[in-house]
């Protein structure tokens, strides 16, 4: 047999016994978003919220804003408004060392929300996002919340940062 020939036949024997590629029925499309805590609790955001993550950025403080607004930071020579989102909702951080802030841009509106950790991208079966419900979630986010994944019988609520941005009580920050 000529060595052409032999490479042939190993090339068919290979292709008979490789698995089939699955096919689009079976493929599972998957939801992506990014994990992070807040007062204690686990959240999942979209990742197409999430413009980028920052360690504390360098702070100038704002007289007369409510306490939860911790000031504005320079953000790549954009002045971006600093939030504590745990405070905003009554709570307090669980880690200074840990914290993360969030730059959130919904159309006119670009806010850093702090918040305890980033736990990275997270991936969710579509199919498997459930309606809201009560149980487990704190009831001051609830508003916030626009569906739950559940994982290794964890609990993760998508946070939404559109009904936070059309929240009254989150838009005004004068005291």
């Amino acid at each position: 047999m000529n060595p052409f020939a032999l490479l042939q036949n190993i090339a068919q024997r290979c292709r008979s016994h490789a698995a089939d590629l699955p096919s689009p029925s079976e493929a599972v499309e998957y939801w992506r978003g990014v994990g992070f805590i807040l007062a204690g609790k686990r959240y999942v955001a979209p990742m197409s919220d999430i413009g980028e993550i920052l360690t504390s950025p360098k702070l100038t403080q704002v007289p007369g804003v409510k306490h939860w607004v911790q000031g504005v930071a320079n953000v790549r020579g954009r002045l971006v408004p600093i939030m504590d989102l745990a405070s905003f909702f009554g709570g307090r951080a669980t880690s200074l060392r840990t914290q993360r802030t969030l730059i959130i841009e919904k159309g006119d509106l670009l806010n850093g929300l702090v918040v305890d950790a980033v736990l990275g991208m997270q991936h969710f079966p579509v199919d498997s996002r459930q309606e809201v419900t009560s149980s487990g979630i704190p009831e001051k986010t609830l508003p916030f919340i626009s569906g739950v994944y559940q994982r290794d019988g964890e609990q993760w609520p998508v946070f939404s940062f559109d009904a936070l941005a059309k929240d009254e009580h989150y838009m005004d920050i004068a005291v």
